[in-house]
This record gives structure tokens, C-alpha cells and sequence, in this order.
């Protein structure tokens, strides 16, 4: 199995499988991009980089992660939840 990291996939451009978002408020997005994924093949979103693949990052307080699910999980249907980890 060939081994691809992080820096490895966001040092490539943005595809129909790979998409970055600069930060969380672009939730809309963010949405429609994990919609277009579950409707496909499947991909990798990152959010915190922008789209010239420059790392920003994102200030995640307490609940943000729980809030993101939830609301992807409320605009989505069927709906689409994240599997356990």
C-alpha cells in the first residue's frame, strides 16, 4: 500500500478528490464539497489552507468539531455523519 501524507496531498493542486477551504466560516462550502464527494468517489477536505496550498490553520475552541458535524449532519440528506473514530 503506497503511504501519502498530509504536506504530500496539500503540496498538490486541488482536484475532484482534494479541496481546501481557508477557514470554517465558509461552512456553506464546506458543506457542498463534502456533499460532492459523498455523491462521487470520495475526498479529502482541508480546511486551514487556502487555495494556493499555503498552511493558515484554524482556531478550534471547545465544540467546534461537534458543531461542524452537526451542521453538515443538518444540511445534508440523507444526512451524512462522520464515521466513529
Amino acid at each position: 500500500m503506497t503511504k501519502i501524507t498530509v504536506s504530500k496531498l496539500i503540496s498538490s493542486s486541488e482536484s475532484t478528490t482534494i479541496e481546501w477551504k481557508p477557514s470554517l466560516s465558509q461552512i456553506h462550502e464546506i458543506i457542498e464539497s463534502i456533499t460532492a464527494f459523498a455523491n462521487t468517489e470520495g475526498g479529502c477536505l482541508f480546511v486551514g489552507v487556502s487555495k494556493y496550498g499555503e498552511i493558515g490553520g484554524v482556531q478550534i475552541g471547545k465544540g467546534t468539531v461537534e458543531d461542524l458535524v452537526n451542521r453538515i449532519a443538518q444540511h445534508t440528506d440523507p444526512r451524512i455523519l462522520t464515521p466513529p473514530q
